[in-house]
């Protein structure tokens, strides 16, 4: 018997979270061929795996990679991913996908999101799903990649950035370019809520829109409103009764909302009895206590009522910004935000760090808290802030959290104690000067820390959480397991030696211990050596 490549050796963990057995793996074309003890195998290319563990290849679950795929540098940008054991991207999160677009508003998308591109930008080479999904295959793909429809996308793409409902017409629209963009292959819808223009949609045109992926039964991915504040439970209450009446899969994005409080136990309990009811839902997290995210968010939404030209046109008004100082500081949310100026959540404190600098003056300022950036600049901390969004035209991004915590790492220990939670690493800014350590080793931080050093949870479990679990909440098939007819997507490592340097002081430190990746049959990490050019990723579309 001959085939492509074989593993023999290993010590698999096939993805379950069953126990781990002794086998050999069989690779032919793209495919795992046969799984056990294989004698008078002759193979193309033979890995010695003994003393490693061989699982499926890890899928980071949510993250904001979808603007970088289209840039031919994709495979460079993102080769940590290789390096973390990652094969399979889920993009288009928090509402915000580059397709479909409409390419009169591209500024509105590129000015509150610019983060997300690379350097050098977008083109935007393409106008529905269908298309930039073809666009990715055409150019070729350093890993497998499935995209989400962003619900703030198709509100900007049909109503701009109007801080008002939108009507039957509109609500028509975005029903049809999501159906679209479903039949050609998007794997579902996400919402971002906390931002704009999202943010100024309520409960009923949630309800209608998601309507249109009832035939489909495709997943709702909602980035929920105030996730950090007491009304965290009724936001979760309101996606699982968006979720539940349109008969949809619902996963929950990096669902840390609640801490300690009871706000958390009322949200889980809000899950706990809807799955009881039969509504399935799932979530997903991120392995540290921070989260990074455009800094216009900090500002009152009614400031973009038109678009991002008319942000900066009212924020150099001295009476408007009077009022805007006076709502970062005093202002009181209340549910249902809609009917309070749609305010929820208040990001603003000293304690936040800013990144994304792209002025030469600034550059020195990445990754600094912002009460120490306005003691340098003499100025008060928010009129720093301020004035440093208008030097950097809103291209910024902040950090919050407590990464050097232990309580705050413990909790989110906690979080990822659930079986249902998945790992995302959520990145933005992976193209600029100050990327977060979750780009480099978040999935070597619960393989390390989480499962040998602390021992939350096994390392079957552990494994499971990254490959079979996010398969499934995604509707991915023939991934996320090893077996025979599957994709072979699939990681080989050490387990007492993978670790992560990366810090947030310190952030750009590959993943050591990962010793081979193959991504649909074709070998792209092979005992450090990263093979950028292989483009062996596919376009996953929905089937």
């Amino acid at each position: 018997m001959s085939t492509d490549i074989l593993i023999e050796n290993g010590n698999v963990i096939d993805g379950t979270g069953k126990p781990s057995f002794k086998a050999d793996i069989s690779i032919n074309g793209e495919y795992i061929e046969n799984v056990g003890i294989l004698r008078d195998v002759k193979a193309s290319l033979t890995i010695d795996a003994k003393g490693l563990v061989v699982s499926p290849g890890f899928i980071d679950v949510h993250n904001h990679l979808d603007f970088i795929f289209p840039s031919p540098r994709h495979p460079e940008i993102l080769k940590s991913w290789a390096y973390q054991g990652v094969t399979t991207i889920i993009s288009g999160n928090c509402g915000i996908s580059p397709a479909p677009i409409n390419h009169e508003r591209i500024d509105n998308l590129n000015h509150f999101w610019g983060n997300l591109l690379p350097r050098e930008g977008l083109k935007y080479e393409w106008t529905t799903m269908a298309e930039y999904l073809d666009y990715l295959e055409k150019m070729g793909q350093a890993f497998n990649v499935a995209i989400l429809t962003g619900h703030n996308t198709l509100r900007n793409n049909v109503m701009g950035l109007k801080a008002r409902f939108a009507n039957l017409e509109e609500i028509s629209k975005m029903k049809k370019m999501l159906k679209e963009s479903l039949q050609a292959g998007s794997i579902g819808l996400s919402l971002g809520l906390a931002y704009v223009p999202g943010i100024f949609s309520n409960t009923s045109e949630l309800m209608e829109l998601a309507s249109v992926m009832t035939e489909f039964k495709t997943p709702l991915v909602p980035h929920v409103r105030g996730m950090f504040t007491k009304f965290y439970h009724k936001a979760v209450e309101e996606v699982i009764q968006v979720a539940e009446k349109n008969r949809i899969p619902l996963q929950i994005s990096h669902h840390a909302g609640g801490g300690l409080s009871i706000t958390r136990k009322r949200a889980i309990k809000a899950i706990n009895n809807a799955i009881e009811r039969g509504v399935e839902i799932g979530h997903d997290n991120i392995p540290w206590p921070t989260r990074r995210t455009t800094a216009l968010k900090i500002f009152p939404s009614w400031l973009f009522d038109g678009g991002l030209d008319k942000f900066f046109e009212r924020l150099q008004d001295p009476e408007i910004l009077k009022q805007v100082i006076y709502e970062i500081k005093e202002f009181v949310p209340k549910w249902p935000p809609w009917e309070n100026r749609y305010w929820l959540e208040k990001d603003f404190n000293l304690h936040i760090s800013l990144h994304g600098f792209r002025k030469k003056e600034y550059l020195k300022f990445n990754n600094m808290k912002i009460k120490d950036i306005a003691q340098e600049l003499k100025k008060e901390p928010l009129n720093a802030f301020i004035d440093l969004i208008l030097e950097e035209q809103g291209g910024l991004y902040f950090l919050s959290g407590r990464p050097d915590d232990p309580m705050a790492e413990d909790y989110t220990m906690s979080l990822f104690s659930d079986p249902n939670c998945s790992v995302g690493t959520d990145i933005i800014g992976i193209d600029l000067n100050s990327p977060c350590p979750g780009a480099y080793g978040g999935f070597a931080k619960i393989l390390s820390i989480f499962v040998r050093e602390r021992g939350l949870f096994s390392l079957e479990e552990a494994i499971r959480k990254m490959t079979s679990l996010p398969a499934r909440q995604m509707r991915l098939k023939k991934r996320g397991i090893i077996k025979k007819g599957n994709f072979a997507d699939i990681v080989i490592f050490d387990p007492k030696a993978i670790n992560t340097q990366a810090t947030f002081g310190d952030p750009c430190h590959l993943t050591e211990g990962i010793m081979h990746v193959l991504i649909n049959g074709k070998v792209i990490l092979e005992r450090g050596e990263y093979h950028a050019k292989a483009l062996a990723g596919k376009v996953i579309r929905r089937i």
